[in-house]
C-alpha cells in the first residue's frame, strides 16, 4: 500500500512538472522583438521602424549611427518621449503614383 502511494505521488508530481511533455513552440527572446516590420522611414538624423504590433502600431527609433532613442512604443509612449518624431509621422504623408495609394500620418 505505501508503495502505491508513492508511486501516485512520484506520477503526480512528475505530470505537474510537465516532465516529458515536449512543446513544439520554443519561445526565444521577447515576442515584441518578432513583430513585423510594416515601413522604415528615413529623417536626417533618425531612423523609424515602424512594426504592426498586437493593439496597434509600434514605434522604434534609432539615430543615424545607431543609438536608441525609443524601443518599441505605443503611439502615446512615442507622443510623450519623442514628440518631434510623433508631429514628423502625423504631417507626413506618401505618394505613389503608380497605384494611386496615398499614405497619411494622421
Amino acid at each position: 500500500m505505501r508503495k502505491i502511494v508513492i508511486l501516485i505521488l512520484c506520477g503526480l508530481t512528475l505530470i505537474g512538472s510537465g516532465c516529458g511533455v515536449q512543446s513544439g513552440r520554443v519561445q526565444t527572446g521577447n515576442l515584441e522583438d518578432n513583430l513585423p516590420v510594416i515601413v522604415s522611414l528615413g529623417t536626417r538624423n533618425e531612423v523609424v521602424s515602424i512594426m504592426s504590433g498586437y493593439q496597434g502600431p509600434i514605434y522604434t527609433v534609432t539615430t543615424k549611427d545607431g543609438r536608441i532613442l525609443g524601443k518599441q512604443l505605443t503611439e502615446q509612449e512615442l507622443q510623450v518621449k519623442l514628440p518631434n518624431i510623433y508631429n514628423f509621422l502625423k504631417t507626413s504623408y506618401a505618394d505613389d503614383e503608380k497605384c494611386n495609394a496615398i499614405w497619411a500620418g494622421g
